[in-house]
């Protein structure tokens, strides 16, 4: 591992390895059809996820607690994709009976005057970006190119670099944001998605409203901006 990757403290290194998703028992669903949410999923004292709160602020107590190999420390919040329905308990309340649920990787944010090494824009595909009606969020759905390399060494680094923060005429600031991504020497096979959460508590600045926070990515088709206000 390189410098560069050191002073990134980056939530995830091997993309394909890190995006766990881990599936369990179901019952029928009492309340609707399973669910699909991002969310915030809290762990308890031995590390098993009890609740969760999605990103529409709905806060939620698991059915029962689970455990996954990622999620491993204590009191501890962590971001997932979960599968669930949502059921009612013996009172009537609501409730989420977990099916799956899969890591979202949430990179630190690197000021581009500490990146230690070059910086990486290795095309991605954007397949669709969003902020999360809670406003802590940015989400970002990317599709990698992959395969097999030889000796199978090569891995994947999705990181951010804060470019600077831009003083607009109005008061309101812009954060400008870039992708880093390494391809890292791996084969451009075949491609596999994996998501991305840019936390509003990561950035650099305290986002009041007015404020925007713009994403540059590089893709197969050219520089791209995403452009969302808080």
């Amino acid at each position: 591992m390189n410098h560069a990757l050191k002073i990134f403290l980056f939530a995830v290194v091997m993309v394909l390895a890190a995006c766990e998703n881990e599936a369990y028992e179901s019952g029928d669903g009492g309340l609707s059809a399973m669910r699909a949410d991002f969310v915030e999923m809290r762990t308890d004292g031995n590390s098993n996820i009890t609740s969760i709160e999605t990103d529409d602020g709905e806060e939620l107590w698991l059915t029962q607690a689970i455990s996954t190999a990622w999620a491993e420390r204590p009191d501890t919040v962590y971001r997932a994709l979960m599968y669930y329905n949502k059921v009612a308990d013996g009172e009537g309340a609501p409730k989420a009976e977990p099916l799956a649920v899969s890591q979202v990787l949430v990179p630190q944010i690197t000021p581009i005057g500490q990146l230690v090494g070059e910086m990486k824009t290795d095309p991605v595909a954007l397949v669709s970006a969003w902020k999360s009606p809670n406003g802590r969020y940015v989400n970002l759905e990317l599709s990698l190119k992959t395969g097999a390399a030889d000796g199978g060494t090569g891995s994947h680094t999705i990181g951010l670099v804060c470019d600077g923060v831009d003083e607009n005429a109005d008061g309101t600031r812009t954060i400008r944001l870039r992708l880093y991504h390494d391809q890292g020497g791996v084969p451009e096979y075949y491609s596999v998605g994996t998501y991305v959460s840019i936390a509003a508590s990561r950035l650099p600045q305290q986002l009041k409203p007015g404020d925007e926070v713009s994403v540059s990515i590089n893709t197969y088709d050219g520089m791209t901006t995403r452009e969302f206000g808080f």
